[in-house]
């Protein structure tokens, strides 16, 4: 494997930074991550919790590589490479406000334009990631560069909004507390479960708080509702926050940095569930039991729609005991790749 770092010039002059890994063999085929939501690098340095780092695209580069598959990252503009946990960042504020998504969209474009003047004839699929899912599909309806293929992981069918919604009502709390508590997919965390602590997650996730103060409600069953005040509440101060465009409060109170004009851009756009339908090429879904952040029912109704359509070019994989990210962290702490990561790489030797 040899990779070669590209300094790539956007259609508004800003000069992306973009890694190309490319195997010993020329390459037919090129996998382009498409970024997840916030500040990205074509690294993503992370920390194990040994305390030794590690870098994610070396992880996905040493797979396609592996399978005679070339694989180009980039990074998030205004961002590069830092030294503070845990994301390993700084950020440009100024170059970092152009991050939005026409730009993305854009850039992506030029990207492609650019490999091509390396590798003519070379097919190109996209690997979108949660953000990525809903640049992806517009990259592809937009037309402008020729794509081969979309594999979609963590895929968001509706509107960021609405997304954004469901997560903070407690859905995205309970889902990500469910996979701990939840032995036998009841839907709900009941005191048994909570005092068995079966992964001993009990004190890392609640604290010192009990079962009875959680369950607000007082039903006797951990739902959705009980996490939702909480989060209702930081959902309206991010929504106040970007109608105000008031993005120093964002970006010292959201977890992750986003703009207020990232959010409003995103808002205003189509949905997955009208864009997807548009595309005739061939699109894969990768969809995990437990992804708190985009819902296994997005890829559901995605397929539901396409087959009331009649179209065939979607296939959707789903994967029990899966999150949001294929359970990719759990690959680096313990070198076991999970059935989502193992098909996910398959496909895109066989696609």
């Amino acid at each position: 494997m040899t990779d070669t770092l590209l300094k790539i010039t956007a259609v508004d002059g800003y000069p992306l930074e973009v890694m190309l890994s490319v195997p010993d063999t020329a390459p037919e085929k090129l996998i382009l991550y498409v970024n997840s939501s916030g500040p990205n690098t074509y690294n993503i340095r992370r920390q194990k919790s040994d305390g030794s780092f590690y870098n994610y695209h070396d992880f996905l580069a040493r797979e396609f590589t592996d399978r005679k598959i070339a694989y180009c990252r980039y990074s998030t503009r205004g961002v590069k490479d830092g030294g503070t946990a845990p994301f390993f960042v700084d950020i440009d504020d100024e170059q970092y406000k152009t991050y939005l998504p026409h730009n993305s969209v854009s850039d992506i474009e030029c990207i492609i334009q650019y490999i091509r003047t390396i590798y003519p004839d070379i097919m190109v699929y996209f690997l979108g990631w949660s953000e990525g899912t809903i640049i992806s599909p517009l990259v592809a309806l937009n037309n402008n560069v020729k794509v081969d293929g979309l594999l979609l992981c963590g895929y968001c069918n509706e509107n960021l909004l609405d997304t954004f919604v469901w997560q903070q009502n407690g859905n995205a709390s309970i889902i990500f507390c469910r996979r701990y508590f939840d032995y036998d997919r009841k839907g709900y965390i009941t005191k048994s479960d909570f005092e068995e602590d079966r992964y001993h997650k009990k004190e890392a996730f609640f604290g010192d708080l009990t079962f009875e103060q959680i369950d607000i409600d007082g039903d006797g069953k951990l739902t959705a509702a009980d996490f939702a005040p909480v989060c209702i509440e930081h959902m309206k101060s991010v929504l106040s926050a970007v109608e105000r465009s008031d993005d120093e409060w964002l970006k010292n109170n959201h977890g992750v940095r986003l703009t207020s004009e990232w959010w409003k851009e995103h808002f205003s756009l189509e949905p997955n569930k009208n864009v997807l339908p548009r595309l005739d090429l061939p699109i894969h879904i990768f969809s995990g039991e437990y992804d708190y952040m985009t819902p296994l029912f997005h890829s559901k109704d995605i397929e539901q729609i396409f087959k009331k359509l009649g179209k065939t070019n979607l296939t959707v994989h789903y994967f029990d005991n899966d999150d949001h990210n294929l359970n990719f962290s759990e690959w680096v702490e313990n070198g076991e790749m999970s059935e989502g990561m193992k098909c996910l790489f398959e496909i895109a030797e066989s696609i």
